[in-house]
């Protein structure tokens, strides 16, 4: 991205920012070998920080990056001399990046040597890219003086003597795989740490397991046979200080990550798993859920609330590693029911609350041993095991009695009891598995959907509908007063690891049957089309207790051995919104019910509650003319342009509103936000070709006078 002008400012500043100072691993902040120019002051004495400061630098550093921004593109190069100057001076901010944009700053505003020092500061701490700053419009004024060569010199002499910090691996202990600073690594572009481990030989007569029952018979005797791989390069991480432990002593192949006192002063060994990558297949739990305040949540849920989470967890699935949270009240059909707004394959929620994650690490952690060894290898070579670990798990379910259940929504709940598992099904499926019948990884991609206009279709703030694209799931928010959602969607990257040919199914997994449509697009499924309509809150299933808001659509590939792993498109529909459509499926009303109460919950971190009544009207053509706004006994008028009704011609036309904006509000840290509507910026004037025209057109935008009401809730 460039913004265009005198004052100019790229993107590239703070990714080159990220590249030298945080990839290599090295402590951010940390300055780099001193090789500038004698002018130029001297750099900040390494801090004590350490990489797990990392995320929080990152942060501030993004931080400034957009304030930075913003002040580039208002051509504010003062402002933004002044905001960087304030920022070096901060020992976590004074850095390559920051120096070099505050050089900028300076140059287009005449301060030569000012700048210079800038440059030469910038250069001090690792600046290397001579090449840009030889064409950086920004540094035009310089780039005739002898000094800027120098400079430019010194930089690409810096360039060719980095050298890449190569990353550690720490060697594995008593059983124990310790992440600490010496073998973990901060990864800017993810953003995440890369821990990395070094095992050692496998003990060839350590016992698989010591399960006692079926299960373990098996697992020893394959063992004997040489055909169950074990678990002898496998990591388990507990992420809730030892609450629920899996009885890791029953499998003493596997590895326990422990966590060294910096991760654990910073809080990064509890909760939610979204900041570790580990060079080895892991399982791992967190038996917590955040119980309190308008915003509780089980962890699973929480990972799904946001584009940035749900991503970090498909990074996991496809980096090999697989964790298990319990769903504490978000799926129980004496409370709220469940309240799960998509369904993913990145992970497994129990059934329950603490503790009752555990029988689910104790069965994968018995199908991870039974898989073959070729087999076991190959997928975790190609990054397939856990996308096999789904399958599998899912498809050795008590629910699913004949083949043909995989592909319903009995073989896939975004929540999972242990009394539904047969874990001995599970140890001979996987163990069944050949390398040339590994399943493929289902990929999804939006083609086109529908569009909403924020303020007319919609309400909230934020993005219209979208929750997050991942890999393997796709989320949305039914926000749009439209009846009917369209979606077109491909899976035609969609990769299977032997180069077998792929067939594909969709196919309803909960949802109202009436009110969905999917129509594929090619004989083989690599494309279909999704049409899903407005769905109250109705039963998971016929006669069950549990309520659901959710719509999911499973998508699958078949490589003529194997189904595999489910992906998902899923869509969640306010229950706090009771919503009448007329005959022509137009919206006729929404009432907007306490989105805290359990028959109308509607999670607070995906849609702001409103607290109003809104009425629809059309003309005999079927086109929207406004609609009518209910609130506390009183009634406001709307135009079909969002805009709020101030003054009517002689036939009760609107002739003059004003533009409306929407604000979510929240008083305190356990109070319900509220959604805000507030006077706009602009006042309408609207006029009309005929007596019979009802819907006109805006002919004036002129900026309105200061609001004198306050907003409304």
């Amino acid at each position: 991205m460039q913004i265009q002008g005198r004052f100019s400012c790229r993107r590239s500043f703070a990714g080159t920012f990220l590249a030298v100072l945080l990839v290599s691993g090295a402590p951010a902040g940390r300055s780099a070998e001193d090789a500038g120019p004698k002018e130029a002051p001297p750099a900040v004495e390494p801090a004590k920080d350490t990489v797990f400061d990392a995320p929080q630098i990152q942060a501030m550093q993004t931080a400034l990056l957009l304030r930075f921004l913003q002040l580039a593109q208002a051509k504010n190069p003062a402002a933004a001399e002044e905001l960087l100057t304030r920022a070096v001076q901060e020992r976590r901010l004074d850095n390559a990046a920051n120096h070099y944009n505050l050089a900028c700053a300076q140059a287009v505003q005449g301060k030569t040597e000012a700048a210079l020092t800038s440059l030469a500061a910038a250069v001090q701490r690792g600046w290397a890219d001579a090449e840009h700053m030889r064409k950086d419009a920004d540094l035009e004024p310089l780039r005739a003086l002898s000094r800027f060569e120098e400079l430019a010199l010194a930089a690409a002499e810096k360039a060719q003597q980095a050298r890449p910090t190569p990353p550690v691996q720490a060697e594995i202990k008593e059983g124990v795989a310790l992440v600490s600073e010496a073998n973990t690594n901060w990864i800017a572009q993810i953003p995440q740490f890369l821990v990395l481990h070094q095992f050692p030989p496998a003990d060839r007569d350590q016992p698989v397991t010591t399960l006692n029952g079926p299960v373990g018979d098996l697992l020893r005797q394959w063992q004997q046979e040489g055909t169950a791989a074990g678990l002898h390069g496998f990591l388990y991480d507990n992420r809730d200080r030892d609450h629920s432990n899996m009885d890791f002593a029953r499998f003493p192949g596997l590895t326990r990550i422990e966590y060294a006192e910096p991760p654990k002063k910073h809080g990064f060994d509890h909760g939610l798993q979204q900041l570790f990558l580990h060079n080895a297949p892991t399982i791992g739990n967190s038996s917590t859920a955040l119980v309190s305040g308008p915003f509780w949540s089980s962890q699973s849920r929480i990972a799904l609330r946001q584009a940035r989470t749900a991503n970090l967890l498909a990074q996991q699935y496809l980096n090999n590693h697989l964790y298990f949270y319990p769903e504490h009240r978000d799926h129980d059909a004496d409370a709220f029911g469940d309240v799960y707004h998509a369904n993913t394959p990145y992970m497994i929620t129990s059934q329950g609350s603490s503790g009752s994650d555990r029988p689910f690490l104790h069965a994968v952690a018995c199908m991870l041993a039974a898989f073959r060894p070729d087999t076991q290898r190959m997928l975790i070579e190609q990054k397939l095991l856990m996308p096999t670990v789904q399958m599998v798990f899912r498809l050795s379910g008590k629910s699913v009695a004949e083949p043909e259940d995989y592909l319903t929504g009995k073989a896939h709940p975004a929540v999972f009891s242990a009394e539904t598992m047969d874990v001995e099904k599970m140890v001979r499926t996987a163990h069944d598995l050949k390398p040339d019948e590994i399943p493929p990884l289902v990929q999804l991609r939006v083609v086109e959907e529908d569009a909403a206009r924020a303020g007319v279709d919609y309400f909230d703030v934020g993005e219209a509908e979208k929750v997050f694209d991942t890999v393997s799931a796709i989320a949305r928010v039914a926000r749009a007063t439209r009846w009917q959602r369209r979606m077109l969607v491909s899976a035609e990257n969609t990769r299977d690891p032997n180069n077998r040919p792929l067939v594909y199914h969709w196919g309803l997994l909960r949802g109202d049957p009436e009110r969905v449509q999917i129509k594929p697009l090619d004989p083989q499924g690599t494309r279909a089309e999704v049409l899903v309509a407005w769905h109250p809150r109705r039963p998971v299933e016929p006669d069950s207790a549990l309520l659901s808001s959710r719509v999911d659509v499973g998508v699958f590939a078949h490589n003529g051995a194997q189904w595999s792993a489910p992906a998902f498109i899923s869509w969640y529909f306010p229950a706090n919104e009771r919503r009448t459509y007329d005959d022509a499926q137009r919206i006729a009303a929404i009432e907007y019910h306490p989105a805290s109460e359990p028959d109308s919950y509607a999670d607070p971190a995906l849609l702001t509650p409103a607290s109003w009544r809104d009425a629809y009207r059309y003309d005999p053509q079927g086109q929207l003319l406004g609609w009518t706004r209910t609130r506390n006994g009183a009634t406001e008028e709307f135009t079909r342009d969002g805009a709020l009704v101030l003054t009517r011609d002689a036939q009760g036309r609107p002739s003059e509103a004003r533009t409306v904006r929407y604000a979510r509000e929240q008083k305190g840290p356990n109070q319900w936000p509220v959604l805000r509507q507030e006077p706009g910026s602009e006042r309408l004037t609207y006029t009309y070709q005929s007596d019979a025209d009802r819907l006109g057109e805006i002919s004036a935008r002129e900026p309105a006078e200061p609001a004198s009401t306050p907003a409304a809730e």
